[in-house]
């Protein structure tokens, strides 16, 4: 069939569509003579469009589209030609009789009247300070610094949470300064586009085999692994019963994820398995089955005592529970491997179903993972937020990080433990023996775990109760109603002075023996649980010497009585505001 015929052949047939349809509204005459003139313009455009390279391919397409559907062909046409005037046409042009158009002086007025908001509140006199008692390192970071205002003094800084000192190592920095010559100091994407390199992939590989998972992955940022994690797992209408003392980050994260939650109290199994009690008639109703998880940390960075691991792997396998861990403090840490709370408590990694952790503590890089099974892995690379939206791990963090954990693997044949981590908990039971001693008759205690670095000294609660002071900060209503706050904690006097009594302590110590401590420095306004009172820290490193431990054991007492043998009630507490002004 010529393609004439094809025309003519449709033609016809639309023709008697359009006598059957149209009846005595419209002449048969008049209607072919409409059809012939556009297929005589349809031939010309077709003889044309045959001329520029391609054409015959055009052709093809319009001559089987026009003899199945001729009308379709008709609309494609339209459709072409409107997308030609679309795109070429110009753009629609403003309104000029709108434009206001002010003189130069007009427009200084109107810059001169402007008065930005601030983008952040002023810092109150009574905070100021906070920001005065903020230690300024000259050079590098590690368990010995110098300090400005200390001169060439060396100064024992047991502030920071590099535990097991390796930024002070060798191979680390060398790791660090092959990699920045090699790849640069950015990743330059997020990782599902071109932001997963190399090294990436075999520092995953290295934590799923250290920490005996199946997979990992990496985040840019530590602080945003707990708040991409969740959401990808968790939506409005799945539950999670979590430890009331869980860090900020974690506290974010299941209000992003907006799922159901219920508190237990802090590390008490028996108040736990009350509540997974309780809602279990609840859930067997529920169709269909709601997503659950049990949410705890390993190593708690409030209090410094460590999760009840063997009791809640078995509540959860009771209840028929999923266990989140977030293991930030406590990987290389806890464990004769340092492994984390499963190496302590040797309990087979699988039992837990997603486990976070920072590698900007121990291993000496930034950034933060996540380890488990292969689906879930894969699951928050396609769902993750921080995945998908933010930059990817700097390739020498990376790199630092692989060589952190083969130190960290590096093992005595006598007992199969880490020979560094070894080091750590050594010295760890020796300052916290030797601490717990110094400070028995003193207004102050040790709170945490005897397996954790991080020392946490409070004011015990027979001087707490001479001072009046609280047993919580912030959200005062969570006791009766079990919600987090949904507003914005207001300022606290008793806690910004007791705060300051503690800073007291650690410029003491610091000028008298030269060894930095620290303090809890969490913001209430950000909490939206309530906050325990504020702790001094003691953070053991490894690259600390126990003569320098029973250096501060000896201050420490001196420390703690010439701050507070005068405050002895609420009024001589208050009396600190002076000094806080004129700090």
């Amino acid at each position: 069939m010529t393609y004439s015929s094809v025309f003519t052949t449709t033609t016809t047939t639309v023709t008697a569509t359009t006598t059957t349809v149209v009846g005595n509204i419209s002449s048969v005459e008049t209607w072919d003579i409409l059809i012939n003139t556009l297929n005589l313009n349809i031939l010309k455009l077709i003889s044309l469009i045959q001329k520029i390279p391609g054409g015959n391919i055009i052709v093809r397409y319009i001559k089987s589209s026009y003899q199945n559907d001729p009308v379709r062909s008709i609309f494609e046409y339209a459709l072409f030609l409107f997308a030609l005037s679309y795109f070429f046409s110009a753009k629609r042009k403003e309104n000029k009789s709108e434009i206001v158009r002010f003189s130069k002086n007009e427009i200084t007025e109107l810059c001169e009247e402007w008065n930005p908001e601030p983008l952040i509140a002023e810092v109150d006199a009574l905070e100021v300070w906070q920001l005065k008692s903020i230690p300024e390192i000259k050079g590098q970071n590690g368990s010995h610094i110098k300090l400005n205002g200390f001169g060439d003094e060396t100064i024992v800084n047991l502030a920071s949470q590099d535990f097991l000192d390796l930024n002070e190592n060798t191979d680390i920095k060398e790791a660090a300064k092959t990699e920045i010559k090699l790849a640069g100091v950015g990743a330059c994407g997020p990782p599902n586009f071109y932001g997963t390199q190399d090294v990436h992939v075999r520092l995953e590989e290295d934590l799923a085999k250290y920490l005996g998972t199946e997979q990992a992955i990496i985040y840019g940022q530590d602080f945003v692994t707990a708040g991409s994690v969740i959401p990808a797992f968790l939506k409005r209408g799945d539950l999670c019963v979590v430890d009331r003392n869980i860090n900020l980050a974690l506290q974010k994260a299941l209000i992003i994820s907006r799922a159901d939650i219920e508190w237990f109290d802090h590390n008490d199994m028996d108040h736990l398995e009350q509540i997974l009690t309780q809602l279990k008639p609840v859930l067997a109703k529920q169709k269909p089955i709601r997503r659950r998880f049990i949410v705890t940390e390993g190593l708690f960075a409030n209090t410094g005592d460590i999760a009840n691991l063997p009791d809640i792997v078995e509540l959860k396998n009771k209840f028929k529970y999923r266990l989140f861990l977030d293991e930030s403090l406590s990987i290389a840490v806890v464990g004769p491997k340092g492994k984390g709370l499963c190496d302590h408590f040797n309990i087979d990694p699988l039992e837990v179903s997603i486990t976070i952790g920072s590698m900007a503590n121990s291993l000496a890089s930034s950034g933060g993972f996540c380890v488990g099974v292969e689906p879930m892995i894969h699951h928050q690379r396609i769902s993750s937020n921080a995945y998908v939206f933010s930059a990817s791990l700097p390739p020498y963090s990376a790199k630092v990080a692989s060589r952190a954990i083969r130190i960290i693997q590096n093992t005595d044949s006598s007992d199969g433990k880490s020979v560094i981590v070894s080091k750590l908990h050594k010295l760890t039971d020796f300052a916290y023996k030797s601490i717990s001693s110094a400070l028995v008759d003193s207004s102050m205690s040790i709170t945490s775990s005897p397996h954790s670095p991080i020392i946490h000294l409070a004011l015990n609660e027979a001087y707490r109760s001479r001072l009046n002071l609280p047993l919580l900060y912030g959200n005062s209503t969570f006791v009766t109603t079990g919600k987090p706050s949904k507003h914005l904690n207001s300022f606290d006097d008793f806690l910004n002075v007791e705060s300051f009594m503690l800073q007291k302590i650690i410029d003491y110590v610091l000028v008298n023996s030269k060894i930095l401590i620290t303090r809890s420095k969490l913001i209430l306004e950000h909490e939206n649980l309530p906050l325990i009172p504020p702790h001094l820290l003691i953070n053991i490193n490894c690259g600390v010497s126990e003569e320098e431990i029973s250096r501060l054991v000896e201050v420490l007492p001196k420390a703690i009585e010439e701050v507070t043998r005068n405050i002895n009630n609420e009024d001589e507490f208050f009396a600190l505001t002076d000094e806080i002004i004129n700090y």
